[in-house]
């Protein structure tokens, strides 16, 4: 039998209250159990459990099913917030990155699905490695941008034209595609793009996006957010805005925060995103915290914001210089 066998959800009110110690008033069952079918006991409860729980494994004392949904809300908040963001930038490198490939190779299907237009580095002990990428690269630009693509537009452009652009098949990439085929392109490709960006290099901006594109994925999966982090291997490079916010750095320099969790986002917003846009996500985020601390008083500020690696002073990123 199972060790986790299905329960109802009467029964699932009874292991919170009398197990895991969850305080539920009497009377607010029914609450509880609306809340339950609302969202799913795994992505309420087992999803947000952690920050109110002691280290015996019982509830915090005076932790209500409404302080977990609070978390939870929070969570949709600022899935929400990075999405629109990231999508803000997406639909830019995409237009950048057309222009740019086209621009050295011209606007024929053909060169976009030619192997030689992409870096693999010969000569170098990655060659083997990149050569496989480029190559499943060109099978996803094939399946996108011959017919029968599945997209109207591109399939429009096949039939009137026999000829599919980049800046047409882009529309129909993924982030995680996109940012590979910028990762595998040759320099001169990538420093057009990266150069319209302020202080951001072409080896950074490959790092960036790929960061974006891991944080997407987490969106679009549903997953939660405010304590996302990736691998070390995977980090952002040190830049100048860490040093600006005083961020401690360890011994062998890297900086402790905004390298590999949610923060590491917000650096790539500041670098990424024009002033307006980088304001108002700034803007939705500081509500988003505001609104959790005032329906939870059971996460300390100080708590949720080292979950997140933000460092105390993190708005202070706006007025930060490049």
């Amino acid at each position: 039998m199972s060790d986790k066998p299905f329960l109802t959800y009467e029964s699932l009110v009874v292991k919170l209250r009398d197990e895991k110690k969850l305080t539920i008033p009497e009377g607010t069952e029914a609450h509880v159990i609306q809340l339950l079918k609302k969202c799913g006991y795994f992505f309420l409860v087992s999803g947000y459990k952690n920050l109110f729980k002691a280290s015996d494994g019982t509830y915090l004392p005076g932790v209500t099913i409404d302080d977990l949904f609070a978390l939870y809300q929070f969570d949709n908040t600022l899935r929400n917030i990075f999405f629109n963001s990231i999508q803000i930038i997406e639909k830019e490198i995409k237009s950048l990155l057309s222009y740019s490939f086209t621009k050295a190779y011209g606007d024929d299907q053909q060169q976009y699905l030619s192997a030689l237009h992409f870096d693999t580095h010969p000569g170098c002990s990655d060659e083997a490695a990149r050569q496989a990428a480029v190559r499943k690269l060109i099978s996803v630009l094939v399946s996108v941008a011959l017919p029968p693509s599945g997209h109207e537009y591109i399939d429009h452009q096949w039939k009137n034209h026999q000829n599919v652009p980049l800046w047409v098949t882009v529309k129909a990439l993924t982030l995680g595609n996109i940012s590979k085929m910028y990762s595998l392109c040759h320099p001169s490709v990538q420093s057009g793009v990266a150069r319209e960006f302020p202080g951001v290099s072409s080896k950074t901006l490959v790092g960036m996006l790929d960061v974006l594109t891991l944080l997407r994925n987490v969106c679009a999966h549903n997953e939660r957010v405010y304590n996302f982090s990736i691998p070390k291997s995977r980090t952002i490079e040190n830049m100048p805005v860490h040093g600006k916010l005083g961020i401690v750095q360890n011994a062998s320099g890297a900086y402790r925060q905004g390298k590999n969790d949610l923060f590491a986002v917000v650096v790539c917003f500041k670098y990424l995103l024009d002033g307006e846009d980088f304001r108002l996500a700034l803007g939705q985020l500081d509500q988003a915290l505001s609104d959790l601390f005032a329906a939870t008083k059971m996460i300390p500020p100080t708590k949720i914001l080292s979950e997140m690696g933000f460092p105390a002073n993190w708005k202070n990123i706006d007025t930060a210089e490049k």
